[in-house]
């Protein structure tokens, strides 16, 4: 977000703690500061630099300085002290997938085919097929729907297309 003091002429930004929402900020000719969801606009508009705003972080137009306020202890390497278990990791990000199929109506996947989407489209549709075997209910043997949007003959399409192809499922591509 992005404050303006009225009365004092003071600006406030801060991003959120783990930079689920993009910002970014730019630098006019003028010296001014620029915030944007997105880097584009601040460029068409002439900023001199244009940088991601990081996460956790807070900037106020007196000190003109960026200040993290938010310090989680995960971010530091060493406070890893169990080993990487693979398979925990693996069996976890299956269980936050299937939380999220619990549905009375029919669902779909956005699909980029990049790794994130790719990764939950994939397991769906191995969940959905190992739900039929379990409880033999016809709907989990029809083709998971994915959907991808992006520029014609843009590589986030082709990507997505071979991904769908690769796990079945019934690919929407605009």
């Amino acid at each position: 977000f992005v404050l303006l003091d009225e009365e004092t002429g003071e600006l406030y930004a801060a991003r959120d703690p783990v930079g689920v929402n993009s910002l970014y900020m730019g630098t006019g000719l003028d010296g001014a500061k620029w915030f944007a969801s997105e880097a584009k606009p601040l460029v068409s508009a002439g900023c001199i630099d244009v940088e991601m705003f990081p996460p956790g972080h807070y900037y106020c137009s007196s000190t003109g300085e960026l200040t993290e306020y938010y310090k989680p202890a995960w971010r530091d390497v060493k406070a890893a002290t169990r080993p990487l278990d693979l398979e925990l990791i693996r069996q976890t990000f299956e269980r936050a997938v299937e939380k999220r199929l619990m549905s009375d109506v029919p669902f779909g996947v956005l699909l980029s085919g990049g790794l994130d989407s790719s990764l939950v489209a994939s397991v769906i549709a191995r969940l959905r097929r190992k739900r039929f075997l379990e409880h033999g209910d016809a709907a989990d043997l029809e083709p998971l729907k994915s959907f991808s949007i992006g520029l014609d003959g843009s590589p986030d399409l082709v990507a997505a297309k071979k991904v769908a192809e690769s796990i079945g499922t019934e690919h929407y591509g605009f």
